[in-house]
């Protein structure tokens, strides 16, 4: 069916607000971790935590999520996570310790895999392939002026007032959100009369949590405990998806080349460049001496090019035909803003960070949009949300993974309960200097699959 220019822009505009702040407050934390570490008396490695718990839950519902749009509808999915965020974000002011932290930021995982699986999906629902590419760079734009943003606005937040006033900060854009959702006339399902896997679902949350706690718990033995049984786990959710009629992944689409591998790219940039920013945060605020406010600042110089960017990208994707040569080109770009900041050490270089920031975020302004077009080009107008939980699903695992990575070597070299100090520096420039070759490792892997992901045959 056709929608009008008016459902368009509602769908849009609540996509936007609600991704929009996924970001936002993401970049805003970790300007504050110090601050919270302090209050709550959480150690770097348990501040990482803060951060891990919110993307391993939001890993955990993202396609079950998926699976219940198509069948119930994705504007409820959506309004109901927008819904979920409100509560869970004003209950996150009020947090008395940082267990109940970790618990409510678990519980903004569950709104935000409600949003970022039908987000994406709805978009390319309601736009034709010839707008598609600009609507889907706008979106992904808002995610990056959120990540703009988020380091000022933390850094300013937490000097000013307190870090509990961020949560309250974030509210006002998701009831925004909601209320342009709730203007949207369609409730748009592919399988509404199909019954929801529950048994998948569970497999699937315990496989997710397994091999996520495990990775962040790592080089604790139960970490590695947690990792082989997640493992497992999962191995026994991809044999179940095989013999059943409706399940939770279609596996079936990861037989499409061209899809797997813009999908392993996707998985292995967020994987690459998402770390980089705590351990900055960390670095310019201990090392460097630096405000949250001074550190959020600096901070700007990678997102202000992906706001710049990501649209520019967004409409060259509609006019190109070859959907490999953008997002290849941008994980290059990263691996060299990576390659310079592998430069920083115990003598900061402000120029370096603000230089190879600027190239990460020329290079996520190149992939991401462009990318994110060519996966919803490789398949059929029924599969687009599942398509678009399944991007998702990739994004906020890379994340996960690259957050995992950063707690796991912490935990290596400054031990899971030191705080950053004077005396132990040098060590956690160590701990940065091993992120960011690891970094920069799956950046080159990623530039390898992106290009030979194959020229698609077809456009839909």
């Amino acid at each position: 069916m056709g929608y009008t220019t008016r459902e368009k822009r509602l769908v849009l505009a609540a996509s936007c607000l609600a991704i929009f702040v996924n970001p936002l407050i993401g970049t805003m934390l970790n300007l504050a971790l110090p601050s919270i570490g302090e209050e709550l008396g959480a150690s770097a490695h348990q501040q990482g935590w803060i951060t891990s718990v919110y993307f391993i839950v939001s890993v955990m519902f993202l396609m079950p999520a998926a699976r219940l749009a198509d069948i119930y509808g994705k504007k409820r999915v959506f309004m109901i996570g927008a819904s979920v965020a409100i509560v869970s974000l004003l209950l996150c002011a009020a947090a008395p310790n940082l267990v109940s932290l970790y618990i409510l930021r678990g519980l903004s995982g569950i709104s935000i895999a409600c949003i970022s699986s039908t987000s994406v999906s709805m978009i390319s629902d309601v736009y034709e392939l010839r707008e598609r590419g600009a609507a889907l760079g706008i979106n992904t734009m808002c995610v990056y002026l959120g990540t703009s943003l988020g380091p000022t606005l933390g850094g300013f937040v937490t000097d000013t007032l307190t870090w509990r006033a961020i949560f309250l900060f974030i509210v006002p854009f998701m009831a925004g959100a909601l209320v342009c959702m709730s203007r949207f006339g369609c409730n748009i399902r592919s399988t509404p009369d199909e019954p929801f896997a529950l048994p998948s679902a569970v497999i699937y949350g315990i496989a997710i949590a397994l091999t996520m706690f495990g990775l962040i718990s790592l080089p604790e033995i139960y970490g590695f405990v947690m990792m082989a049984a997640g493992f497992v786990a999962i191995v026994l959710f991809i044999c179940r998806e095989r013999g059943v009629q409706r399940p939770i992944i279609d596996v079936n689409m990861f037989r499409n080349s061209r899809f797997s591998r813009s999908m392993l790219a996707l998985f292995l940039n967020y994987a690459a460049v998402y770390c980089i920013t705590f351990f900055l945060s960390l670095y310019l605020q201990s090392i460097g001496a630096m405000t949250a406010t001074q550190a959020g600042i600096v901070l700007m110089a990678q997102p202000v090019v992906q706001v710049i960017v990501t649209p520019i990208a967004g409409r060259m994707s509609d006019r190109m035909t070859d959907l490999r040569i953008l997002p290849t080109v941008g994980m290059i770009m990263s691996s060299v803003g990576i390659l310079l900041l592998m430069g920083t050490g115990l003598e900061m270089s402000l120029p370096l960070i603000v230089i190879g920031q600027m190239f990460c975020g020329l290079g996520y302004g190149l992939f991401s949009a462009p990318n994110t077009y060519a996966v919803m080009s490789y398949v059929d107008k029924g599969e687009y949300n599942k398509a678009s939980g399944l991007i998702a699903t990739c994004r906020q695992v890379g994340t996960m993974t690259s957050m995992g990575v950063a707690t796991c070597l912490i935990s290596v070299y400054l031990g899971s309960t030191a705080q950053i100090a004077p005396g132990n520096y040098p060590l956690f420039v160590q701990a940065m200097s091993a992120a960011l070759i690891i970094s920069l490792a799956f950046c080159i892997v990623g530039a390898f699959f992106s290009w030979f992901r194959g020229k698609p045959s077809e456009q839909r």
